[in-house]
């Protein structure tokens, strides 16, 4: 039976943290004698904070826990991810010191709170020092492990089930106190998607442009990003290919829910699917962000799921404030077997299991938010504006170069031969039909203004005109 440590949680009900039995036989063996000669001490135990620390990496850090090939990272990547996840661990929080009321502190960050703020909400100075942490990580290598981790078991594991949520919130986590060691300033930005998807045209963002992520059409040649190597090749991407962005109305029918299994796979209905949902933006940008094994090679990967985040946050604290009865989000883990069970250890993230991405320290010690933008400051930024006539936040347009030839009403044409009038377009629409990606992400069908419901709408009016070509025939919005 496995040992039960109780874990304060901020402003909510303590709740209990199982520890493996593995762990628990350790800490029971070794907590007697830390403070005797016994010859079963181990040198260095002077605690039992560092009996639970020794006994936790005893058993999550072995070699036979996680199948690192599956991950394609080296035994260096590996060893950094473990120490790393080590020292999160180890920061001032997760373990059995007890206080006064004889409870376990939570974790805390070695690098600091931090706040998550909209991307373009950044002034200057903050935008390029998080570029420049990132362009470091990718020169150390960082970067890289990063994204090899998001591949293998987590194409399962980490999704289509309960854990989605906990998993990449703690993958997350990881990311972002990587990049702090290299700049505290720095934190993890989110990408407001339902921004752009206010635009007329949300391929005309200010986000593809140089200041921001780079070109959305092709290889990424401009921006901070530019000329970056993957997995796949160089860097691609095809923006307003598919699918759709997040919508306001979306998120407003989440809030409707109180239950975590209402929102999460396999038990969400299509509705309130915030995985399929999720798949929306990642379709939408193409390229290597469509794929699972490939997506995290993005940058802009980590800045929508930091958004997929906020989402359920909003919905973690509407259930522990609006819905009745309350309900403690740390423990509204849905029922689930196999790799999505909650005691089960999270794939690449050894030292966690999938409950523990659900807890509430994450949001009280770890991380916030910035409330969400509103009318009329929108976040006072030259990059998103106020509709005035439908009171919402709206994306700014970038300056459109010759080759991204955008038409009347700003949206770029397609001609029934299947080529976009768009030259960049029609390049990138290529590309992305040679690139392997692996399995694609789950996403909702093409609205009207993406690339692939053009065509769709193009190919039937050809077909009612008897002068269908056998291609046309085969394009499924979707």
């Amino acid at each position: 039976m496995g040992l039960t440590c109780v874990i304060a949680i901020t402003n909510a009900a303590p709740v209990e943290h199982v520890v493996p039995s593995e762990i628990a036989n350790c800490i029971n063996r070794l907590t007697p004698v830390v403070n005797t000669t016994d010859a079963n001490k181990v040198p260095g135990l002077g605690t039992p904070q560092d009996v639970y620390l020794y006994c936790l990496q005893q058993f999550v850090w072995r070699a036979d826990m996680v199948r690192w090939e599956d991950y394609d990272i080296t035994k260096k990547d590996k060893d950094f991810i473990n120490g790393l996840l080590a020292s999160m661990m180890n920061s001032t929080g997760e373990t059995n010191s007890r206080n006064k009321r004889g409870v376990t502190n939570p974790p805390r960050p070695a690098t600091g709170f931090r706040t998550r703020r909209e991307y373009r909400v950044l002034n200057d100075t903050e935008r390029n020092a998080f570029h420049r942490v990132l362009r470091t990580m990718k020169t150390n290598g960082e970067y890289d492990r990063f994204a090899n981790l998001h591949r293998g078991g987590v194409a399962t594991s980490a999704h289509g089930g309960p854990n989605f949520l906990g998993w990449h919130r703690v993958y997350l986590v990881l990311l972002e106190e990587s990049m702090r060691r290299i700049d505290r300033t720095v934190s993890l930005p989110y990408w407001d998607s339902t921004l752009d998807n206010e635009m007329g045209n949300p391929a005309n963002t200010i986000l593809f442009s140089t200041e921001f992520l780079g070109n959305g059409f092709g290889v990424v040649t401009t921006g901070p990003f530019a000329n970056w190597t993957t997995s796949e090749g160089q860097l691609r991407r095809n923006i307003n290919g598919g699918s759709r962005l997040v919508s306001r109305n979306f998120i407003n029918l989440i809030m409707t829910r109180c239950r975590t299994r209402q929102i999460a796979r396999p038990t969400a209905t299509a509705t309130y699917d915030l995985e399929l949902e999720h798949g929306g933006p990642h379709v939408w940008v193409g390229g290597q962000m469509r794929g699972i094994n490939t997506a995290a090679h993005d940058p802009i990967f980590f800045l929508h799921h930091a958004f997929i985040d906020n989402i359920w946050e909003r919905f973690r604290v509407r259930q522990s404030t609006v819905c009745s009865p309350r309900i403690n989000p740390s423990t509204d883990y849905p029922p689930a077997t196999g790799e999505h069970a909650q005691t089960r250890s999270m794939d690449g993230l050894p030292g966690y299991r999938n409950i523990d991405g659900y807890r509430n320290y994450w949001t009280t010690t770890w991380y916030r938010y910035e409330p969400a933008l509103s009318c009329p400051s929108c976040g006072t930024t030259p990059y998103i504006t106020c509709n005035t006539a439908r009171n919402v936040c709206v994306s700014t347009e970038r300056r459109l170069v010759a080759q991204e030839g955008a038409i009347a009403g700003g949206r770029l044409a397609f001609s029934p031969a299947e080529t976009a009038t768009s030259v960049s377009a029609a390049e990138a629409k290529a590309l992305d039909e040679r690139l392997t990606v692996g399995p694609v992400f789950d996403a909702p069908p093409a609205e009207p203004r993406t690339q692939r419901a053009q065509l769709a709408r193009i190919a039937e009016v050809a077909r009612r005109a008897g002068n269908a070509n056998p291609e046309d025939d085969t394009i499924v919005i979707g």
